[in-house]
């Protein structure tokens, strides 16, 4: 019953959630219009990108509107309903909400060098130097990014 409820969702929902994604993304392209022009740069290549594969995937969807698909995804789910699934996926978003938490509390820059370095350590425990290096990387990347397209970063709420 489950199964065939997850297919029949599936095949009736693909439609309406690539539509979804097409108008979000065509917000974001005309959003990104009134930004200078090294702000929008990035926004509007990966929403045009975006757009062009929506538009594919919607072409693919009615060439092949009534063809069976040759893979079923419907029972992928049947299997990875245990405690340990579920445990993973907590952790996954609690890692997301710190991020977001040290994100809005001590800002971008300081906020991604701490989050990767604490990922890297706690969860991975991988050795200090290539964690330290990979997080002072990052931190400067994203520095030379915010330089170069010249960003204002989100003002945060500590410092």
């Amino acid at each position: 019953m489950k199964a065939r409820l997850i297919a029949a969702l599936t095949q009736h929902l693909q439609t309406p959630f690539v539509l979804l994604i097409l108008a979000c993304l065509v917000a974001i392209f005309w959003i990104s219009q009134g930004f200078s022009l090294g702000a929008r740069l990035f926004p509007s290549v990966v929403a045009g990108i975006g757009i062009l594969l929506a538009v594919l995937e919607l072409g693919r969807q009615a060439v092949r509107r009534g063809a069976r698909e040759e893979s079923d995804f419907s029972d992928l789910a049947e299997g990875e309903e245990t405690p340990a699934f579920f445990a993973r996926g907590l952790l996954f978003f609690t890692w997301m909400g710190g991020f977001m938490a040290l994100f809005l509390l001590i800002g971008a820059l300081p906020a991604a060098g701490l989050y990767v370095l604490a990922f890297l350590k706690l969860q991975y425990r991988t050795p200090w130097l290539p964690s330290l290096a990979l997080s002072g990387s990052l931190v400067a990347l994203l520095w030379g990014l915010g330089v170069a397209l010249q960003l204002r970063w989100p003002t945060p709420l500590l410092l």
